[in-house]
């Protein structure tokens, strides 16, 4: 090989790597900016609403939870990088101590975006109006398109944006339920927010199927009976309203849904909004408890998935600079006060 032709492939190398490199920078500052425009609107939203007082816990659970993101990141946030100014940083410390303090050591149970549709339903109620007055949301925080280039998945901003919101619900009841897609898109965030929540939030139906697909398992998957509706909605940049989508290949593996997108996806197994919807139905509605089907389930199988997620989380979280071991799994509680102060 010549001497030019070498020197060629050590300037493509090293044009690859310092992209490689800005791409990263790039991602950490993405989700640094949308943290602190997330903290800001939400603030800013439910300061002097009639139920603020209610509000508040949802508030200071979505600071945790954006707290921890950006301590996991590989290049690592702090909850100081997440506010404006050092004043805004003492008012928010002060009246939200414990997120501030418990970041790096107790586990979120949710994503940031999956508090706020929770905030949404409670502020506007109605399917309609939610996913109108999200969209308004979303774009006054002005979050940057996750692609930065369209149909390519390796060069995506962080935009703790959900990028698909569901709703299910039965036939016999007229409660929606509502769910979020994963946000964290980059490094092993997502891959440890599934695993919390397969370990703490989910119903044990749909935690026990997500565990069973890990690793390209056959897996189990639960059958709903037909009373169950279930539509996800995707939003639309350019006309910023959200449209629905088909389930995707995933989700017909997991909860057997009709109509389902054949083509293949490449987010993990527990990433989709249905996700957390259908555990929210199975939670709250007996009638699809006592329906609902799943393979393989019982107390002793379902101790092993857990016991299995739970090594390996630990390992990904001592990755990302928190110990844990399989008996000190300590979760974030916003409705707990602690003792604790930082003014």
């Amino acid at each position: 090989m010549s001497s030019g032709n070498l020197s060629t492939m050590q300037m493509e190398k090293e044009a690859r790597r310092r992209k490689f490199y800005q791409d990263k920078i790039r991602n950490r500052e993405s989700l640094k900016s949308c943290g602190m425009n997330l903290i800001t609107t939400v603030e800013k939203t439910i300061t002097n609403h009639s139920r603020e007082a209610e509000l508040l816990k949802y508030f200071n659970e979505m600071l945790h939870s954006i707290f921890f993101l950006g301590y996991i990141h590989e290049y690592r946030l702090h909850p100081k990088d997440f506010v404006s100014t050092d004043e805004v940083h003492r008012s928010l410390s002060c009246k939200f101590p414990e997120p501030f303090i418990m970041y790096n050591s107790h586990l979120p149970t949710r994503t940031p975006f999956s508090i706020l549709l929770e905030m949404m339903e409670i502020l506007y109620e109605t399917e309609e109006r939610i996913k109108q007055e999200l969209a308004i949301l979303l774009k006054s925080m002005k979050f940057p398109n996750p692609l930065h280039k369209e149909g390519s998945k390796y060069e995506q901003y962080y935009t703790l944006e959900s990028t698909v919101i569901c709703v299910c619900y039965s036939n016999l009841d007229s409660r929606k339920y509502y769910g979020a897609s994963f946000c964290c898109r980059k490094g092993n965030a997502k891959t440890i927010l599934i695993d919390l929540s397969c370990l703490k939030t989910w119903h044990e139906y749909v935690s026990h199927a997500v565990m069973s697909f890990h690793g390209g398992a056959s897996g189990d998957g639960i059958t709903f009976p037909t009373e169950l509706k279930c539509r996800a909605f995707y939003r639309d940049w350019k006309e910023n309203v959200y449209n629905e989508k088909r389930p995707c290949a995933n989700c017909k593996k997991l909860f057997n849904l009709p109509n389902a997108d054949p083509d293949k996806v490449e987010h993990p197994f527990g990433n989709c909004a249905e996700t957390e919807c259908l555990s929210k139905l199975l939670k709250n509605d007996q009638y699809m408890q006592q329906k609902a089907m799943i393979p393989n389930h019982s107390e002793e199988h379902l101790e092993k998935l857990r016991n299995s997620t739970k090594a390996r989380l630990t390992v990904q979280l001592r990755k990302a600079g928190i110990e844990c071991t399989d008996n000190n799994f300590l979760f974030y509680n916003p409705c707990v006060k602690q003792n604790v102060t930082i003014c």
